[in-house]
């Protein structure tokens, strides 16, 4: 219900990081001077360069993982809590309609039998009243 946990280090490919590498060193070696510094000392700046790159990349990249992850554990939750919610009231539902029907029935006989003591008390007046016009 908090904030999320941290979850599993999203995943990282070794390809992308090893492009990235590759693509740097040669930026930096086309566009570097040969008297600004050795080639092993733009080989090293060049390698911390990548390396504060790589890791603002991770922290940014983990960052999102995260709140991406968090949203998927909320929402599952949610989501399963709404399941088990619906098919509680599913059950209850069929109660009410079975109980419904139940009811339904005992007022049809009820309506039937007080039709047919209708039907027998208007034939009972019709004999009475013809009786007292005799």
């Amino acid at each position: 219900s908090g904030a999320c946990p941290r979850v599993q280090p999203a995943p990282a490919s070794a390809v992308v990081a090893m492009k990235r590498v590759f693509a740097m060193a040669a930026v930096a070696f086309g566009l570097a001077t040969p008297m600004a510094a050795s080639p092993v000392e733009r080989v090293v700046k060049l390698l911390k360069d990548l390396r504060d790159k790589l890791e603002t990349d991770e922290k940014s990249e983990q960052k999102t993982y995260d709140k991406y992850a968090c949203w998927c554990e909320k929402t599952a939750e949610r989501k399963a809590a709404a399941i088990t919610t619906a098919q509680e009231d599913l059950r209850a539902y069929g109660q009410t309609i079975l109980s419904l029907k139940g009811k339904v029935a005992t007022l049809g006989a009820e309506i039937e039998e007080l039709t047919q003591g209708i039907a027998e008390n208007r034939e009972a007046q019709a004999q009475a009243t013809t009786l007292a016009r005799r």
